[in-house]
């Protein structure tokens, strides 16, 4: 069968209402399915699913797509993976691939299994630590749990885990590329985690990327996290992410702790996520962003907990979140608060939550004289900024009048003080100029001209933005992208622009214009920019006299290197084969 046969027959197999019905309540009106946009906020539904046709779309932001678009858009995955997620839901079965050795990985791929190892030696060495059972059992976490959740343990020792990835194949350079070992003063590798209980991260896939360990009794530190690799950036990465993604229709609880989120979806609250030893970050809202508009943001009730709400109230509002907070006593966490409580009862709290603007507002007079006009103003400037972010209801104005009351100022002088606050935050969409480009790369014009294609655009889509996105002309292929396919939604200066080129140059103009082999010449010119760009690094002085770090750069040099080679060979092979047709 072929590609474009095996697609669109896993289309029809699949139930558009049903999946996109996972996070968007959708109601029955004429021949169409409608819901709140899960792409954007708004109070009335704008957001279309036309079911016998196999589309959604949105008229308030222009969001379009088919089953494969909604899955890659939602879940971050490339196309063959959401391919193989609606396959598996369908129950179609996809041509098998030559399972390729070990050996033959590329280091994504290496780096993944070397993980999933690690996983399993940890998840062994927790059936032989009484102790750290124990520590679970205290925790509230039942076995079953547990396997669910691939908790482990790792050995007091130095080089326990060393010696087993070892004694399976992997090579120590590897390792030191997952985050999983640390070198000594002397330069042996030793196990970066001893002595704690091991919990995986996992991405938004479920895939293993790294792990934290907390200690035991009362060793410092606390909790510790392998450190960051090119698998796992704390600032994009949720925790309990995976676990949550599917279940966030009435908004994602953002808590702080492993044990919270653990505890919560052990209880059933699959929607609780946290940030990994940092504070909320804009990485973070729009993995979110994806999802759901509407966030609880439930932390400690400590002075730190309050700080970090605030915080996250910067970031969140101007993205569009309605936020709502679920303050608990203090010392409570929200680990021992469901313990304590019951998951319905702890559900029940999180329905009734508050939005953000008492919070804020008495944060803001706490601790003022409001007698003294500086107190006052000083009190009127920190509102001000979260402020314009309320809608213009009955209900803000009552609360403005109100406000203006207490801080003894005219209404008018507190309306214009966020007004003028709102001024920057706020700048419409529609007033950002459309980008103008006399003349794009060589490599960008085909596909410009093949991103006309619905399947093409989905797959460039999927593709990593560094691919292109240095090219000359790169501003007019997001405005395709963003467009996803709806003419309508491009700036009319960016289709003028698009005409022209089209007008100048065809597909036909282009021998080499078929996909496979336009990614192909894209993703080689990436890697080639990035091998002269660290080649370039490596004779700064600075580098050069560091042993560790220009080892590291060349090990990365290398890679490239590998990767451009397999790359060109690939291409070449596409090439004959379209020239003994």
């Amino acid at each position: 069968m072929r590609d474009r046969e095996l697609v669109q027959r896993i289309k029809d197999a699949t139930d558009l209402v049903a999946l996109v019905g996972q996070a968007v309540k959708l109601r029955r009106q004429g021949s169409a399915w409608v819901g709140l946009c899960p792409f954007h906020s708004e109070r009335s539904p704008s957001f279309q699913v036309v079911a016998d046709r196999g589309f959604y779309h949105c008229f308030g932001c222009g969001k379009h797509g088919d089953a494969f678009t909604w899955i890659m858009e939602r879940e971050g995955l490339p196309f063959p993976e959401a391919l193989e997620q609606l396959a598996r839901s369908a129950g179609i079965d996809l041509p098998r691939q030559r399972e390729r050795p070990a050996a033959e990985l590329d280091l994504e791929a290496r780096l993944r299994l070397a993980l999933e190892t690690a996983q399993a030696f940890y998840q062994r060495k927790l059936a032989e630590s009484p102790k750290a059972m124990d520590y679970l059992r205290g925790r509230g976490m039942t076995p079953a749990f547990i396997q669910e959740a691939g908790l482990g343990c790792a050995p007091d020792a130095w080089e326990a885990l060393v010696t087993h990835l070892k004694a399976q194949g992997f090579s120590l350079e590897l390792l030191e590329q997952t985050g999983l070992v640390s070198r000594s003063e002397r330069g042996s590798f030793l196990d970066f985690l001893r002595d704690r209980l091991v919990i995986p991260i996992l991405d938004a896939r479920g895939k293993v990327i790294a792990f934290g360990g907390r200690a035991f009794g009362d060793a410092k530190p606390k909790y510790l996290n392998t450190r960051e690799t090119s698998l796992f950036q704390k600032g994009s990465v949720l925790f309990g992410f995976h676990r949550a993604k599917g279940q966030l229709r009435d908004g994602a609880l953002v808590v702080e702790g492993y044990f919270d989120v653990l505890q919560l979806h052990q209880q059933g609250i699959h929607q609780a996520v946290a940030p990994l030893g940092t504070a909320l970050t804009e990485g973070h809202l729009q993995l979110v962003g994806r999802f759901t508009k509407r966030l609880i943001l439930c932390f400690d009730g400590d002075a730190a907990g309050l700080r970090a709400m605030e915080k996250s109230l910067k970031l969140a509002l101007p993205l569009g979140f309605d936020v709502r907070l679920l303050l608990l006593p203090q010392g409570e966490d929200p680990d021992t608060w469901c313990m304590t409580l019951g998951a319905d009862a702890f559900r029940e709290l999180m329905g009734r939550a508050p939005d953000w603007t008492n919070f804020i507002i008495n944060r803001a007079l706490e601790g003022k004289d409001l007698r003294r006009t500086a107190e006052r103003m000083e009190a009127l400037r920190e509102l001000a900024g979260f402020l314009a972010y309320l809608p213009h209801t009955p209900e803000q104005r009552e609360l403005f009048a109100s406000l203006a009351h207490e801080l003894k100022i005219p209404l008018e002088e507190l309306d214009k003080a966020i007004k003028a606050r709102a001024q920057a935050p706020h700048q419409p969409e529609a007033a950002v100029a459309a980008p103008v480009v006399a003349e794009v790369d060589d490599l960008l014009r085909p596909l410009l001209l093949l991103s006309r294609d619905p399947a093409f655009l989905a797959r460039l889509g999927s593709a990593p933005p560094a691919w292109w996105e240095s090219l000359t002309g790169a501003p007019l292929l997001q405005c395709l992208l963003d467009a996803a396919g709806d003419e309508s939604q491009i700036p009319p200066e960016a289709l003028a622009q698009l005409r022209h080129i089209e007008a100048r140059w065809s597909v036909k103009d282009d021998a080499e214009l078929l996909p496979d082999q336009v990614f192909l010449k894209l993703e080689m010119a990436f890697v080639e920019r990035e091998k002269q760009a660290l080649s370039r690094q490596m004779q700064d002085p600075a580098v050069m006299v560091d042993p560790e770090l220009s080892r590291r750069l060349a090990l990365t040099v290398n890679e490239l290197l590998q990767r451009g080679a397999r790359l060109g060979k690939e291409l070449t092979s596409l090439r004959r084969k379209s020239f003994s047709r």
